[in-house]
This record gives C-alpha cells, structure tokens and sequence, in this order.
C-alpha cells in the first residue's frame, strides 16, 4: 500500500511539544506530495494559525454523546472516509488502536514524546489540588489510599507496561526521541511480555524531534533575560522549583529578569507564588504563538522538570543562541548539551547547585560566549530536512 495520506492523531492541537512536531512534519509532509489530516482531541480553535487551515484537513476527534470517551466506531469511519494510509498517534495511548487496524487497515505509527514509563512519575506526583474530581470523597480516598499505593508499589509501573503491551500488536513502529529511549522501551516491554513473545526488535525505532529552519537574525544581541518556555503543569514541568531557584538569586543579579512563557493549570498558582517570595524581576507574558522573538533576546532558557523527552524549548532556544539549563532528569538533555559544552546540566534535583551554577553563568560573559557558538552548531543536529528524510525512508520501509 503506498502512503498517500497521513493523519495526525493529537491530545490537543494546537498545544504542546508533540503538536508543535505535527506542525512541523505536517509541513513538511506537504512538500513531497502527502495529503495531510490533523485530529485533535481536543481542538483549540482560536489557536490554529491561518496556514494549517490552508495546508491540513483539520478534524475533532468525534466523542460518544454527553461523554469524554471516543467514539470509536465514527473515528474509524472518518479514517476510512478520509482515505488514510498513516496514522500517526503522538503519545495518545488510549487510542482505539484495535478498531483502527481491524476496521481502516492503515500503517500506524505510534509516538511517545517523553521518557519511559513518564505516566508513572506523573502519577506518583499527582497532588490532591490536581484531581479533576472535586469531591470530598474522592479527595480522602486519593489521600488514605490512591496516593500510598502509587508511591509505594509498583502497581503504576505494571499498568503502564500493561498499557504499552496492548498497543504493540497494532502498530507498525513504536517511535522514541532517542537511542537510550528506544533500547529502554523495548527491554521493558520484552521483560514483561516474556520469553513466549517474540517481538521484532524492528518494531521500535528512534527518530528525534525536528526543529524548523529558525527566522533571521538568528546571531542577535542577548539582553540578560533567563526565560522559561512550555506548558504550566506541576506534574512534570514544576516551574515552581524556577521560582525558589530564581529566588536564591535575584538579589546578586538585579538587572536580570525572568520570563514564563506559557499557559496551564498551574499558572494562577505560580504568580501567588512570585507574589509570595516577593520577586521583582519576574513576568509571567502567557502562551505566545511566536517565540522566535524571546529567544533571541534571552541569554539562558530553563527547564527544572521532573522529566522531559526531548524538549522543543531548549532546542528552539540553542537555535537562537540560548544556553539551555535543565536538571539531568531524562537522558536526552546529554545529547542536547553535548555533555555541558552547549549548555548546562544540574544533578537532579538540586535547587541550591541549579542556583549556584546558573548564577555562575550569567557572571560569566566568557562562558556564555563559548557555550553559545556550541548551541548554533548543536542545532543543526534536529535540523527539519535531516529528520524528515529519516521519517521518509521509514514511510518507504512501511509501503
């Protein structure tokens, strides 16, 4: 079968970093023929750029009546209607993946755009203000009983494996960020499935997320601006730590400045926060839909995350010659740094050496210099072309 049309299935769309890849491969799909689809489960509207409406055939994800839960069966028959050869599910693992092979019999491509295993630690971080539930009920058997058994079993382990077994079967290539990622899924899983299990180490692969050729004037004058990029989400982002981080330092760099850009649930909490430590050199400008402009001005773009894959935010930022500083929480931010030559690396989770190093830095005229003619080099390794060929040759693998 060759692929003609490739559909993108998305949590949300506009949104976060694997949206952000559907724009960017969905663009450059375009080029080389593909008819492309992009479907959200979640679809914000108002942010959807002029562009995509021309170039993607854009769909919500249809629902059952009165309910968050799929309709599987009209999913299947918009697949089908719509003529598609690839579906390409970023990170989406309650997907219908069953019904979508038995019913369409397209290729499918499954994404995980973080580490391992992510929902385990977002679940054993998950706080009772988190729950979407409100119900005092809810709430205490959360606190006495859901939360103990999170953090102190391994049953959150054993549901996530259990979850990723059920979706190998149906697809043609479960796709990671990284080597490391991509020998760590696959052993977890051949683990667990057991020796009865012959599962094809072809099965997994590993493609990194692409970057799009940045908007000139790439080399610009840096302003002493540290700035944080992403979703406001305590489960995994916890900018929370930035603040008390920004809070060791702010007295000795007083005409540096931090900037929050970004939008989520956590965001009301995060400027009572500010407002708290009493922090004067903090802005919090919202979701941006052009970040060129801030990164160009920034010196350092930060990240003090439990976890990350491979984050668009520091790749972005090298681009633009700003120094990414992230805790050593994932294995990726080795590559991204080149080992603390393109960037820094703080041993996770010291908010006191992440404090002391980038202080360090933002004093050091030199270093800054030094790590920033590495980050426009380092950029050029998720070049947009570059990843789109292997994402090609993986489509000619699968005709």
């Amino acid at each position: 079968m060759d692929i003609k049309t490739i559909a993108f299935l998305n949590w949300r769309y506009p949104g976060g970093g694997g949206e952000t890849v559907t724009h960017h491969l969905g663009h450059f799909f375009l080029k080389y023929g593909y008819r492309i689809l992009v479907y959200g489960d979640q679809l914000n509207a108002d942010l959807i750029t002029e562009a995509d409406r021309q170039a993607f055939t854009i769909h919500a994800v249809p629902h059952l009546p009165n309910a968050i839960t799929v309709d599987k069966q009209a999913f299947c028959e918009s697949l089908k209607k719509e003529n598609v050869d690839c579906l390409i599910v970023q990170g989406i693992t309650n997907a219908p993946f069953e019904e979508i092979r038995r019913q369409v019999g397209c290729k499918i491509i499954f994404c995980l755009h973080s580490i391992p295993m992510w929902e385990v630690y977002a679940i054993r971080n998950k706080r009772v203000q988190d729950l979407l539930r409100k119900d005092f009920g809810y709430r205490m058997e959360f606190l006495l009983i859901r939360r103990p058994l999170n953090r102190l079993t391994n049953k959150p382990k054993r549901r996530t494996l259990r979850t990723y077994a059920n979706i190998l079967p149906y697809v043609d290539r479960m796709v990671m960020l990284c080597p490391e990622y991509r020998q760590e899924m696959e052993q977890l899983l051949r683990n667990y499935l057991g020796p009865k299990h012959d599962i094809p180490a072809s099965r997994f692969l590993s493609i990194p997320n692409p970057l799009l050729p940045p908007e000139e004037p790439v080399h610009t004058h840096k302003e002493k601006i540290v700035l944080y990029v992403g979703r406001l989400c305590y489960e995994d982002k916890r900018v929370d730590r930035l603040l008390r981080i920004w809070h060791q330092i702010e007295q000795a760099v007083p005409d540096w400045k931090l900037l929050i850009l970004g939008q989520g649930a956590e965001k009301e909490q995060l400027e009572k926060m500010a407002r708290r430590l009493k922090l004067r050199h903090v802005e919090f400008p919202g979701y941006q839909t052009n970040v060129a402009p801030y990164y160009r001005r920034a010196s350092f773009v930060c990240l003090t995350s439990n976890f990350e894959g491979l984050p668009m935010s520091l790749l972005e930022g090298q681009q633009y010659g700003a120094i990414p500083v992230s805790f050593d929480s994932f294995a990726a931010i080795h590559s991204i740094t080149c080992h603390g030559q393109a960037g820094i690396e703080i041993p996770a989770f010291s908010e006191r050496a992440y404090a002391q190093r980038l202080k360090e830095a933002m004093l050091d005229e030199e270093a800054q210099t030094r790590m920033r003619e590495q980050c426009y080099l380092q950029a050029t390794n998720y070049d947009l072309e570059r990843i789109g060929e292997e994402w090609l040759r993986l489509f000619k693998e699968l005709n």
